[in-house]
């Protein structure tokens, strides 16, 4: 899984961000032995795309 903090996904792009979420998500799903950490990710991950608001 990843170790991300909130200033690491702030210097990532949207696309980015987008991927991360996809390949989050596809670790929740496979495997349930890092489930805490998988969602606290994708939290982290859903925190920043909003806070950059719709894109352009």
């Amino acid at each position: 899984m990843f170790k991300l903090t909130k200033g690491d996904l702030a210097k990532k792009t949207n696309a980015q961000l987008s991927a991360l979420f996809q390949e989050a998500s596809k670790g929740l799903i496979a495997t349930n032995s890092d489930i805490a950490l998988a969602q606290s990710l994708l939290a982290m991950i859903r925190a920043e795309i909003a806070k950059r608001g719709p894109c352009p």
